[in-house]
């Protein structure tokens, strides 16, 4: 079975990406992005990634059994009323005509036509027959992602994002039957409109900046008149209604905030005032608010304690912690690719027995590059490159000494967070450590914190109320005064922090290496951020590393066995 998440016609528009699973489990996924190097691929159809599918099983598209779509347009039927307001709201009369002859168009191939625009595309590039395709609905793929692995018997499982077909954050009741769907919040209540909305204001771009807003959020504080603005133009509590403020486009949205607030959006980011400091925390405060609200009163209607988590509003790491803190919570589970990256891999577990699905313990579902592939590459480009006798021991030295390393290793993750297989590392005891990656490596704002790999064994001596984090998506307080020996990878304006935890059988040769700098430091942490340039995707193959590690202020790069240096 192929599932792909195609951003086309009705299907979306960002995020595409294809897995591919093998009696049961998923065995190979990758973002269309990590291919087209162009930031979320928007408006695209994931060939490359579906070929890399096929050819790691080194099977054809005719091969494939059925195809899923985690998307089902025809769903879109259910808000044509508001679909047909936001053409009307065109400024003329032939503005309006057109809009609503191109909704009308768009409903009626959603409706009748809806695989008709993918199909073609596909026999454009396959010459083989397509195999039957079956449609899932957006949220119930996303459903399926958080629930299925989550390892829970039963659980609440919330999914929250900007929109699906029609709905844009969904209640579910998991048990060893399957997904029910308990309540749902139509377009445009949604609150990945409402802090996209927030993201945009402050110069960012909606779908792209909204982790940005929540790195500033702790720099500001509450502020009374903000927060009585927004909450007293929307509903908050486990029946929100952000619609007031939320329109048909970010745009409009974004119009409604200047009104709110009386003053225009910022064109660009830049350096912030404290009042938009202050926006920031009270978006964060207000999203926060409704989720845990929410939760929690679902969790008294379900019955249970353990709660499961997806849709693009799930990376929010701090609104993550804010629900693993309730009393009413016992576990959380937060799908690592939340966002509409992750829908291919919840289309093909929608079909499958929960109670069949393994917990997942890591996303490494991408490529990798044998060494005999690495060598040929930098022999054929002339780089000068060693092969340490112990690779693991000789680069927790470098980053004692201060190196910045670029690691790349194994298959690469799917997700937005690297996990120790395509990262760039450096010591985290210091905030100059942080403030170089910032500035030579990242080249981004240098108020923007990073995130830590710890052992699992050594978690507890940082963290507050540590657990098993292996997927940089949950937030903890760090334990007092331990925050100034990893300095470099806590936020500097709330002492939080954004691990990942690591076993040996989730990553051996990476555990290897945070235990060796440990021999060397005391410290089993390294800071962990995205092997990537400012605005551009994760690296995927070793071309790709060399390049950047050239363009970056890195100090050495490590590829499977062996080091280049500067």
């Amino acid at each position: 079975m192929l599932s792909f998440r195609p951003t086309i016609g009705q299907y979306g528009w960002h995020d595409p990406s294809a897995v591919i699973f093998e009696d049961g489990p998923a065995v190979f996924g990758v973002e269309q992005e990590r291919h087209t190097r162009k930031k979320h691929a928007p408006e695209t159809l994931p060939i490359e990634a579906i070929q890399e599918c096929l050819d790691f099983c080194e099977i054809s598209l005719e091969d494939v059994d059925h195809l899923v779509f985690p998307h089902k347009p025809s769903l879109q039927w259910k808000i044509a009323s508001y679909i047909y307001r936001w053409a009307f709201s065109a400024d003329s009369i032939p503005e309006k005509l057109y809009w609503a002859n191109d909704r009308t168009m768009d409903l009626i191939i959603s409706k009748f036509f809806s695989t008709v625009e993918v199909e073609r595309k596909l026999r454009d590039h396959f010459e083989d027959p397509i195999p039957p395709i079956r449609e899932y609905s957006h949220h119930k793929c996303h459903a399926a992602s958080a629930f299925h692995p989550s390892g829970f018997s039963e659980a609440l499982v919330l999914t929250i994002d900007a929109r699906g077909e029609y709905d844009s954050t969904v209640v579910w009741r998991g048990d060893e039957s399957g997904l029910k769907r308990i309540k749902t919040f139509e377009v445009p209540n949604s609150l990945g409109f409402f802090f996209g909305a927030v993201t945009e204001f402050l110069g960012y771009h909606a779908n792209n900046g909204e982790g940005k807003v929540m790195g500033l959020a702790p720099y500001g504080e509450h502020n009374d008149r903000i927060y009585e603005k927004i909450t007293g133009a929307i509903e908050t509590g486990p029946d929100y209604d952000v619609t007031p403020l939320v329109g048909g486009s970010i745009d409009e949205s974004v119009g409604r905030l200047e009104e709110l607030f009386e003053r225009e959006k910022r064109r660009e980011p830049s350096e912030f005032t404290q009042w938009e400091k202050d926006l920031a925390y009270t978006a964060q405060e207000i999203l926060e608010e409704i989720v845990v609200t929410l939760t929690e009163h679902h969790c008294r209607k379900v019955g249970t304690g353990n709660v499961a988590l997806a849709g693009g509003v799930a990376l929010n790491c701090k609104m993550n912690k804010r629900v693993m803190e309730s009393s009413l919570v016992d576990e959380v589970f937060m799908q690592p690719v939340a966002n509409d990256a992750g829908l291919a891999l919840g289309g093909g577990l929608v079909g499958q027995d929960p109670d069949d699905v393994p917990a997942m313990k890591d996303v490494y579902l991408g490529p990798e590059f044998s060494n005999d592939t690495v060598e040929e590459i930098l022999e054929t480009n002339k780089l000068s490159y060693r092969e340490p006798d112990d690779l693991e021991a000789t680069v927790a030295g470098k980053i004692a000494d201060g190196e910045l390393i670029g690691w790349f290793q194994g298959r690469m993750e799917m997700g937005p967070r690297a996990l120790g297989n395509r990262s760039i590392l450096a010591d985290p005891r210091t905030a100059e450590s942080r403030d170089r990656v910032n500035k030579f490596v990242k080249h981004r704002e240098e108020w923007r914190p990073f995130a830590p790999s710890m052992t699992e064994e050594g978690a507890e001596e940082y963290l507050v109320d540590a657990n098993s984090a292996p997927f940089m998506i949950k937030t903890f307080d760090v334990v007092p005064g331990k925050a100034d020996e990893i300095e470099a990878v806590i936020h500097p304006a709330d002492d939080t922090t954004r691990p990942q935890t690591v076993r040996p059988d989730q990553n051996e040769r990476y555990h290897r290496l945070i235990a060796e700098f440990e021999e060397i430091t005391g410290v089993p942490v390294v800071l962990n951020t995205s092997f990537n340039d400012h605005a551009e995707p994760i690296v995927r193959t070793p071309q790709e590393a060399i390049k950047d590690f050239f363009g970056m202020g890195l100090d050495t790069l490590v590829i499977n066995d062996y080091i280049l240096e500067k």
